[in-house]
């Protein structure tokens, strides 16, 4: 992208985010796509994985079953996310800005007593009302201080996972920052000691199967939310995936991308489940990462975008993803229309069958991505608004293909605010 200055008045800036709030909430009117019967909506959100960590974007990453199944749908190159995990996962559950949640600031620590709050209805609520079977399969990291903030609570009719942020693959302890320790695996609300020894990916994937072979003998729709936990730290992967990359020298970077690859052969055994029991056609995939590749340790991992996790770098917030489905039409192709993690909310509902779309922050895409024939509903986005650290407000916005970013001091010795042209 194209620098093109720095601009200075804090009035000018602080008027210039307040006409755009103005217009954050937006009123979206369902058109429901007529299928013969509700889809099934698997959706996968990887963890802390980068741009340039996915078979699409790089050939030495060895991901065969996520590379067709992007080969096959409709790639979404413009798909923003939030900058880390909990504002994302928040984002994608609400529809709604992370800043309109309070949770637009850093993500919640294990012995952090916030949630997302519970006045807000999150999607799987909103999909049982449709008639869905609701599942959680993974890491929650969406609050765990009361009962009320966790995932039975808010719409899921199961949970399999751990509810914290950061917690070890094979021990399932938490590691939060080196505060606080203690195992963290559940089934359902109760402590799963079992679990402890397997590795994440591998439990994560068997339950998984479970639930999808349980769709045989009902006669119902389902939603299945499978947050992984690859790629993110402690890095950790079984010794036939690390030995998948012999002639990668950098040892965390091996670890890293054959986590990509631990991962890559859980989404190949669930698609095989779903072609299996005969739900498969009537199916929805998405797959998408909850914020950009961490820097340091892994190396190259948002390659070529600027930054990484943790800032509003388009390395921090534009993600990986894709959507793939025999419901698509025109495939393969790729979507170029501007997304937001928000828009989930409603594109899903409305590919589910709803009839009315609640009022949030996000848009319904489901028939510009479906068809391929109409433009995103969508031609601006708010990055981030952070002013939570008292001294100097946090964001940047986007207006067509300009982006206009103040408070980010990762990777620049220019004090900003900046304007960027991304297309020039």
């Amino acid at each position: 992208y194209t620098w093109i200055g720095v601009m200075g008045s804090p009035c000018f800036i602080r008027c210039l985010l307040l006409l755009l709030l103005q217009g954050s909430i937006w009123i979206t009117i369902a058109v429901p796509y007529e299928s013969p019967s509700p889809p099934h909506i698997v959706f996968l959100l990887a963890d802390d994985l980068g741009w340039n960590y996915v078979p699409w974007h790089n050939q030495k990453v060895i991901a065969p079953n996520l590379a067709e199944l992007a080969d096959a749908g409709v790639l979404l190159e413009q798909s923003y996310v939030q900058p880390v995990c909990s504002p994302s996962r928040s984002a994608l559950m609400t529809g709604m800005y992370p800043f309109h949640l309070g949770r637009q600031s850093s993500p919640i620590l294990a012995q952090q007593p916030s949630g997302v709050p519970l006045n807000f209805t999150f999607l799987p609520e909103r999909l049982k009302d449709l008639g869905y079977s609701t599942h959680a399969i993974g890491k929650w990291h969406m609050g765990f201080c009361d009962i009320a903030y966790t995932p039975l609570q808010r719409g899921f009719d199961t949970f399999y996972g751990f509810y914290t942020g950061r917690v070890e693959y094979y021990n399932h302890t938490s590691c939060d920052l080196h505060i606080m320790h203690g195992y963290d695996f559940r089934d359902q609300e109760k402590v799963d000691l079992g679990a402890n020894g397997t590795y994440s990916e591998e439990l994560f994937t068997q339950r998984a199967l479970e639930v999808i072979n349980s769709q045989e003998e009902k006669n119902q729709p389902m939603f299945l939310y499978l947050p992984y936990q690859n790629v993110h730290g402690p890095f950790q992967v079984p010794n036939k995936f690390y030995n998948m990359y012999p002639n990668v020298e950098d040892n965390n970077t091996r670890i890293g991308m054959g986590m990509v690859s631990a991962m890559d052969m859980s989404v190949g055994l669930i698609v095989d489940a779903l072609k299996d029991t005969g739900i498969y056609n009537n199916t929805i995939i998405v797959f998408s990462t909850d914020n950009g590749g961490v820097g340091g340790p892994l190396k190259d991992t948002n390659t070529p975008l600027r930054g990484s996790k943790a800032t509003l770098w388009e390395g921090g917030t534009r993600g990986a993803a894709f959507v793939h489905s025999p419901l698509l039409q025109d495939t393969p192709r790729t979507y170029s229309g501007l997304m937001h993690i928000t828009d989930w909310y409603n594109t899903l509902l409305s590919a589910a069958g709803a009839q009315h779309l609640p009022q949030n922050d996000g848009f319904n895409q489901w028939d510009a991505i479906r068809t391929g024939t109409r433009d995103s509903p969508r031609t601006k986005m708010i990055y981030n608004i952070d002013e939570s650290s008292g001294s100097e407000l946090y964001a940047a916005i986007r207006v067509g293909d300009y982006k206009f970013m103040m408070g980010e001091k990762a990777t620049t010795v220019e004090p900003g605010p900046f304007l960027f042209n991304l297309k020039g």
